[in-house]
């Protein structure tokens, strides 16, 4: 498998089997979200932060869990880029500073306890501990969740923010859920496609993550959306941004086992891994009629020969989109 610099922020749940893709920068991070309240009822917390060598860190991951830590997110502690990992490993930096959110009423006593049970007490690291507010927490979130311009018209804004003018097409997103917001260049790439796109009848967007691709889609004049991902966290992000975004009635949201053999799209975005675009090319093909349009990322620029090869049989593809060194591949299938 080739290996690929990821980063900035890969959000997941416990049991997602792959992690998203996400670009490469000196500060990444990767976010499990283990909360099964909505994070929104949460109105204070304490933040824990403690830096790590990596062979500790799924000790001390589980361990926190159990503690109670409604998420934890791990951040390089250097500059090192993050590769694309095997199926089923979690990727991760050689030094990383975790932190972990608790319910503020946590007693810290119990969370070095349970550090120093991961760890033993002679290796246990400094724990930092500061307490945040619901606004604080909101806000950090907004401060990398900015309105954002795609194309000609198309804009994604954080949810309560300030419009852009008359007669742009707006999707807004909720700064309480986890996962893309089209920061990253193989989301803007799949976003600028799509509003060049004629809108058609029926889009699948297979890996949809936060939904952000089904949305603009239907916000762009897509009759109908269905959105599938293998994890459940996914699924509600996308399913709350579609009301938000008054779509609900149109769009669908699916895990992979649920999507019909019998259906037929004709548009399909698949913003994921470049191995995984290559395995899944015979399924999703199957759900394409002739003429379906096909945006294809989540792909660096050496490993698209490979990616085209995998669906050239049948799809004729226009040149590629590039930004700083992904790849779109998008084409049409063949009648």
């Amino acid at each position: 498998m080739e290996s690929r610099p990821t980063s900035r922020c890969t959000r997941k749940s416990v049991s997602m089997a792959h992690s998203r893709l996400e670009a490469r920068t000196s500060t990444t991070s990767k976010n499990v979200w283990a909360c099964k309240t909505p994070l929104a009822l949460v109105m204070s917390w304490l933040q824990v932060c403690i830096e790590l060598r990596q062979r500790d860190s799924r000790a001390v991951e589980d361990a926190l869990l159990t503690a109670g830590a409604l998420s934890i997110e791990y951040r390089n502690a250097g500059n090192e880029p993050l590769y694309e990992p095997a199926p089923g490993q979690t990727p991760l930096w050689e030094s990383l500073t975790l932190t972990a959110m608790f319910a503020a009423e946590t007693n810290p006593d119990r969370i070095r306890l349970a550090i120093a049970s991961a760890l033993g007490p002679k290796l246990s690291p400094p724990v930092q501990f500061r307490t945040l507010d619901d606004d604080d927490w909101i806000a950090s979130f907004n401060d990398s969740l900015v309105a954002r311009q795609f194309g000609r018209n198309l804009w994604v804004c954080p949810s309560g923010s300030e419009h852009p003018g008359a007669g742009a097409t707006v999707v807004e997103l909720d700064p309480g859920l986890a996962f893309g917001t089209g920061s990253h260049a193989t989301t803007a790439l799949c976003l600028e496609w799509l509003e060049q796109e004629s809108p058609g009848e029926h889009l699948l967007d297979y890996g949809c993550g936060s939904g952000i691709l089904s949305v603009a889609a239907l916000a762009l004049g897509h009759a109908r959306a269905t959105a599938v991902d293998n994890d459940p966290q996914a699924l509600d992000a996308a399913q709350q941004n579609g009301a938000l975004n008054g779509m609900q009635k149109r769009l669908r949201v699916c895990r992979p086992d649920q999507l019909d053999a019998s259906e037929r799209f004709t548009t399909v975005v698949a913003n994921i891994l470049s191995n995984t675009l290559i395995e899944l090319a015979p399924r999703l093909l199957s759900h394409c009629v002739p003429g379906t349009r096909i945006g294809l990322s989540g792909i660096l620029t050496g490993q698209a020969p490979a990616v085209r090869a995998a669906w050239a049989g049948q799809v004729d593809f226009d040149p590629d989109r590039r930004q700083d060194g992904w790849v779109l591949l998008h084409g049409t299938v063949r009648h």
